[in-house]
Order: structure tokens, then sequence, then C-alpha cells
């Protein structure tokens, strides 16, 4: 990983975190069209409890990706571990209340834009008010997607979409913020736990005989 101004960070340049951010933005606006095409292909096909049930599934390989991050990779603590149980109840709530389940992808498309554009917005901000950045930005994406939307035929503006895409880059940041915590973004260093009773840095004697300067 890379340094930015000691913060540790994804992408080695401001430059290079923000052409992602353009990049990956490009790429889910110019889905707008394409995705809901395949989506109502697939729909039409395989009926609603099918791909209600599919767009739920897609969520299981990536907790179980972070329960293996927070279980054997992070830290343990309790505070840690309470925050990644409330992020899952808060995901399962939203999810069982979004009645269309193609909306229910808004959070696996918006919650990796969260991660760019927080490694980016940390280039430059040297305190916390990069959470507060970072949501902004996320928000302002997402609500440029939704007016695209209304703008394509056969689409249409949504107001509740727009807090999806919002939320979606609120866990994502929280995760960041309390799961992770800074300390250990974007990965672990090592990534992995010292043994129990293993000394945090190993300690160099000096040889007998010679006085330190």
């Amino acid at each position: 990983m890379n340094e930015s101004d000691g913060k540790r960070t994804i992408f080695k340049t401001a430059r290079a975190a923000w052409l992602a951010v353009a990049v990956y933005t490009v790429i889910l606006y110019s889905t707008v069209t394409l995705a809901f095409k395949i989506y109502v292909y697939i729909f039409d096909r395989m009926g609603k409890p099918f791909m209600s049930s599919a767009m739920n599934w897609l969520y299981v390989p990536v907790g179980l990706v972070l329960f293996w991050l927070i279980v054997f990779a992070l830290p343990r603590r309790l505070g840690s571990y309470l925050a990644f149980l409330m992020i899952v109840a808060a995901m399962v709530y939203c999810l069982s209340h979004i009645p269309i389940p193609a909306k229910r992808f808004h959070f696996l498309e918006y919650a990796p834009l969260a991660v760019l554009i927080f490694d980016a917005v940390r280039h430059h901000s040297k305190d916390r008010y990069a959470y507060v950045w970072a949501m902004f930005l996320v928000t302002l994406v997402g609500l440029g997607d939704e007016i695209l939307q209304g703008i394509v035929p056969n689409r249409y503006f949504g107001v509740n979409e727009v807090v999806t895409n919002a939320s979606a880059g609120l866990f994502a940041l929280v995760f960041i913020g309390f799961v992770m915590g800074e300390e250990n973004y974007p990965l672990p260093h090592p990534l992995k736990r010292p043994r129990a009773g293993a000394p945090a840095e190993a300690e160099v004697e000096e040889p007998a005989g010679q006085v330190s300067a």
C-alpha cells in the first residue's frame, strides 16, 4: 500500500485516486440502460421470486469475506464486532424493505464507490472530515445517477434510490471508521495477528561492555 502524508492509501497519488473514481462513475452511469435490459431479460424468464432471492444471495459471499476479515485479520475489538453486527442488521432491514429486487443491487454498486472516494479524499483531508466529504460526494454521484435515469426512456427518477445509494456509502464508511479502523486501512499491516504472547517488536540487546552513545 502507499502513504499519503503519513496515511496509508490504495493509490499512490491523488490524481490516480480521482481517476479511479471518475472511471468507476462513468462505468456506473454507462450501465444504466445495459444493466436494466439484462435485468429485465432475466426477470421475464425467471420471475420475481428468483430475482428477489438472487439479489439477496449476492450479499452472502460479501458478508463472509468481511466476516473473515474482522475475525482473522483485524485486531480483536468488541466495538468492531458490535459495529459490524449493526451494519449487518441495517443491511438486512434495508434489503427486506426494498420491494424491487433490482434496487437491492445499489448497495453493491455504491459501497465500492464510497471506498474509492474516501481514498481520494484521504490524500487531501488530514482530519475526520474526510468521511463527511466522502459521504457528500457519494450522495452527489447517486443523485446524478437517478437524474440520468429520469432522462433515459423507460426509467424514472426515484428519491428512495437516492437514499439507497447514500446508505450504501454510509455503511461502507462506517465499516472503515468503526469496524476496520483507520490504522488498518486499506488492509491490516501485516495481514495477520501476532501470536499470543509474542512481543510486538523484537528487542535488540546491546553487547555487554558497550555503552550507548
